[in-house]
């Protein structure tokens, strides 16, 4: 089985027939990983970090999540309700966390992505992940702009990025969007069944054998 179709299988196990399911409230808590809040860092040590506005952001925006998972037909859905959603974050996150470290787009839209990742691939409160899992946008952090399978270095070139980025250096949201176009692209030519499998490639979770996105993360 070569990568391609190793990809497909975890994908189409994880993110489609997923075991156990979990509740909204569980997935705002747990969705987002240290790692993602460490980038956050606090004006005044003493107050709430990132970790506490974003898990409380979540909670508070339960029924609106949900209601337009849903509810969408199309990826523009999905993703006019990200940004609406990272907007309205922004505005939160600004009151303690360094101003400067807010500027760049995908700051924001990974965490976002992460969680409705998340959201309909474990959630017990979606109807059709099938449905949704083709609107889906890939999380774009140092490990997917590291991968020769998700870029070549003739893709990496074309697309102006480079091995050396993090998930702050896609500061700009038509970059941001230039990239996903690229690689929904890319998942149907090589014959990847959708763009938000490329994460399998993340610490190598196309190799696991778990039941969900949890289950495929490294001890």
């Amino acid at each position: 089985m070569n990568k391609t179709e190793m990809i497909n299988k975890v994908g189409d196990r994880v993110f489609l027939n997923p075991s156990p399911l979990f509740s909204y409230e569980y997935l705002a808590k747990n969705s987002l990983a240290s790692n993602t809040y460490r980038g956050f860092h606090k004006i005044d040590k003493l107050r709430p970090g990132a970790s506490v506005v974003f898990v409380e952001f979540l909670l508070e925006k339960k029924s609106i999540i949900i209601e337009n998972l849903n509810s969408a037909t199309s990826e523009i859905d999905v993703s006019k309700i990200e940004d609406e959603l990272c907007k309205e974050l922004l505005g939160k996150l600004k009151t303690n966390i360094i101003n400067d470290q807010l500027k760049s787009y995908n700051k924001l839209r990974k965490p976002m992505d992460i969680v409705f990742q998340h959201m309909n691939a474990m959630g017990d409160f979606i109807k059709d992940r099938n449905k949704i899992v083709e609107f889906l946008f890939l999380p774009l952090d140092s490990q997917i702009f590291q991968s020769d399978f998700v870029f070549s270095d003739f893709e990496i070139n074309k697309l102006k990025i480079k091995r050396s980025f993090t998930f702050k250096d896609i500061d700009k949201e038509k970059q941001y969007k230039n990239i996903q176009d690229f690689l929904k692209d890319k998942a149907k030519k090589i014959g990847v069944n959708h763009r938000i499998y490329f994460d399998l490639i993340w610490n190598d979770r196309y190799k696991s054998g778990g039941r969900n996105l949890f289950e495929t993360n490294p001890n």
